[in-house]
């Protein structure tokens, strides 16, 4: 059977074909009518840096390290170090820069002006520091006066600035070298002014002085070594040769003069020994000994002369009697002469000791000797060498180094009307930062006045990589073939060979301040750069056990003449034979 669908099938295609026009068609019309698309969600900024400085700046207060998980802040940045890539602001750098403390400061009171020089660090630990600032107060028509004003402070620091915020600044002492009736008003318009005015110092300043107080701090670490202690019931003369002696010639004469030593030693050509002593001369055939009295050599007076005009030199001219004589040399009345080539001490006694007690104390001193000799009543002996104390069972030895903190506590209860009341003084003295003095010179200067014995001859310094030349008459240091460091008179100099030129130089290596005690030049060595501009380096260093006049063969402290002691310093080596 046939059947014709064709009528109904026709309006039903054309109701299939609309609807999908239409799906087609809505889209398309939708997606054309939109000229903003809705963009794909993405996480919200983080916060800025330098909002967060703007609505918390820091605040004076000891800076603490930031917990790991403490977002960034730029408060926390200007007191620890940011992160890895994460470096503050230029705005924020700039804003830093910008209040940054000009050095030097200048201020003026009362016709007086006064360079106040950026600080060094005596210390710097725990957000809190403590340093030292140089002042150069220039007077009306008068010459400059320096001087030091020592401060705390809590810091807080800007790596991206390069700066350290000082707060809560605290003067603790100023000092001038004139005399301070003359500088009362410069001190305490310091202690009034300074506190506001110095607000930052460098960074980089202070993390160099943190390697040098790392180096000084490793050298005060070191063992202090016990010289040899000689003490001796008749009179005595000690003759200090600084190593294995070295003689040098003596100009216009076939004698050899000995360099590294302060006493008028000579040489003949065939060997013998000849020795000023008191007012006279004595010879051997070895430093051993025995010494016997000879006629002065040829040309003894002018070298004699010449030995005084330096002022350097010790002609062992012995110690005066009670109405003021000084010793006649003979036959009769030789003292014993002792040679050393390593550190000692002389303790000179009129007899066995006799000791008397000191009242209020378990100590009791020697009374016929000008030197510090104690006993105390558990037993033992204490002598002073150098500063340093040190203790035997008796005469002989042998000695240990005792640090002050652990000595007899009847050393800090010596009467004030007591004969050995200086020793308490002492103490309490060593028990605190011993003043500075200021040296300066112009940068570029090539004025080292030195000599050498012959080619440098290098010894190594024990506890580190540098040598020192022997035979030069300044300390001299060898930090590298191409590095040569000296001083003199608190100045440093440097040089890439030891024979120079040598220029004035600000920059010492730090590992120099880690040369141990031990060391013959390490009393010489105390001299720090504190502050430099175009024209003028300043240096400081302590007034105690450094860079005076005593030492070498023999050496005078407050202990009288019954005391001599041998310092390792070839400081006023070289006066020339």
């Amino acid at each position: 059977m046939h059947v014709d669908c064709a009528p109904t099938s026709f309006p039903v295609l054309m109701m299939i074909g609309r609807a999908i026009l239409f799906a087609l068609f809505v889209p398309l019309l939708a997606a054309c009518g939109s000229k903003n698309p809705k963009p794909v969600d993405k996480p919200p900024p983080p916060p800025v840096a330098g909002q967060m400085r703007d609505l918390f700046p820091p605040q004076p207060t000891r800076p603490r390290p930031a917990p790991a998980s403490a977002p960034s802040t730029a408060a926390a940045q200007s007191s620890t170090t940011p992160p890895a890539g994460g470096a503050a602001p230029a705005a924020a750098t700039a804003a830093a820069a910008a209040g940054a403390t000009q050095w030097p400061l200048k201020l003026s009171s009362e016709g007086v002006a006064f360079e106040v020089h950026e600080p060094v660090a005596d210390s710097w630990a725990e957000g809190i520091i403590a340093g030292r600032v140089l002042v150069v107060a220039q007077p009306p028509a008068a010459q400059p006066v320096n001087g030091f004003v020592t401060f705390k402070a809590i810091t807080q620091v800007n790596e991206a600035a390069g700066v350290v915020a000082l707060q809560d600044t605290e003067i603790r002492e100023t000092s001038f070298s004139a005399p301070a009736d003359k500088t009362q008003a410069w001190q305490e318009f310091l202690r009034f002014a300074l506190p506001d005015k110095m607000k930052t110092v460098s960074l980089k300043r202070l993390e160099a002085g943190q390697e040098e107080a790392k180096a000084r701090q490793s050298r005060a670490a070191a063992e202090v070594a016990v010289p040899r202690i000689i003490i001796s019931e008749k009179p005595a003369v000690l003759v200090y040769i600084d190593g294995e002696p070295n003689y040098v010639r003596v100009r216009g004469t076939d004698l050899m003069g000995l360099l590294n030593t302060r006493v008028l030693l000579l040489k003949e050509p065939a060997g013998t020994l000849l020795l000023h002593l008191y007012d006279g001369w004595v010879s051997a055939t070895s430093l051993d000994g025995p010494w016997t009295m000879v006629p002065p050599p040829p040309g003894a007076r002018e070298l004699e002369a010449r030995a005084v005009e330096t002022g350097h030199a010790k002609l062992l001219t012995g110690k005066a009697d009670a109405q003021g004589n000084m010793p006649h040399l003979s036959n009769a009345n030789l003292p014993r002469i002792i040679v050393s080539t390593e550190p000692a001490a002389l303790i000179v006694l009129d007899g066995a000791p006799r000791f008397e007690p000191i009242t209020g104390t378990s100590l009791e001193y020697a009374t016929n000797t000008s030197a510090h000799l104690f006993k105390d009543e558990r037993g033992g002996l204490y002598v002073r060498v150098g500063g340093n104390w040190f203790r035997a069972p008796g005469t002989d030895g042998p000695w240990t180094h005792i640090p002050i903190a652990s000595l007899p506590p009847g050393f800090s209860k010596i009467p004030d009307d007591s004969p050995k009341a200086s020793v308490k003084g002492s103490i309490a003295k060593a028990m605190t930062p011993p003043a500075w003095q200021v040296s300066s010179a112009k940068p570029g200067i090539t004025n080292l006045t030195y000599s050498l014995g012959g080619d440098p001859l290098l010894k190594p310094i024990r506890g580190t990589q540098l040598n020192y030349v022997a035979n030069a008459s300044v300390p001299m240091i060898q930090v590298d073939i191409n590095n040569w460091y000296a001083v003199q008179e608190g100045v440093w100099f440097r040089a890439s060979e030891a024979t120079g030129p040598w220029t004035v130089t600000r920059n010492i290596p730090p590992e120099i301040y880690a040369i141990p005690p031990t060391t013959p030049i390490y009393h010489a060595i105390q001299s720090r750069a504190i502050s430099s501009s175009t024209d003028e380096v300043y240096y400081g260093y302590p007034t105690t056990g450094s860079l005076l006049p005593e030492g070498g063969a023999t050496g005078v402290e407050e202990q009288g003449a019954d005391y001599q002691y041998t310092p390792p310093s070839s400081l006023y080596w070289g006066w020339f034979y």
